[in-house]
């Protein structure tokens, strides 16, 4: 658990978000996509403090806003598509997530992995606004 996540699976991991992100770019996405980024942007939140500027949220805050925006022209039945700019910001944050990947330690990303399980199941809005009010 004190290695490093195995490189095949920082690769997948990878893969797997960035193909769900150029699904979307390429027009074909779905909430499916959404959902995978959203918790891509949560668990890359919950893995913070392993990066230099781990207490900066604003890259957090600004791809689930871009996500959440384009989750909510779906809900109005508009298609799944993201504006340049919220595909930009998204696309940051995957690339932060790639780099907290690339060194941890397995213990590390198996606990922000239960953290996100636990957000998912208690039905609230956002664990990056609950853990930042106030700051």
């Amino acid at each position: 658990m004190l290695l490093p996540l195995p490189p095949a699976r920082v690769r997948a991991l990878s893969l797997e978000n960035h193909l769900a992100l150029a699904t979307v770019r390429a027009g074909h996405g779905n909430l499916d996509q959404m959902c995978c980024l959203l918790c891509v942007v949560y668990l890359a939140f919950y893995l913070r403090g392993e990066m230099v500027d781990g207490d900066n949220v604003e890259p957090y805050r600004r791809a689930e806003a871009a996500l959440e925006s384009s989750i909510t022209r779906m809900e109005r039945q508009e298609p799944c598509l993201m504006r340049d700019q919220e595909l930009a910001v998204v696309e940051r944050l995957l690339v932060l997530h790639d780099r907290q990947l690339a060194g941890m330690p397995k213990h590390r990303y198996v606990l922000a992995w239960e953290q996100l399980q636990r957000f998912i199941a208690s039905q609230q809005r956002s664990p990056i606004l609950q853990n930042t009010a106030g700051h």
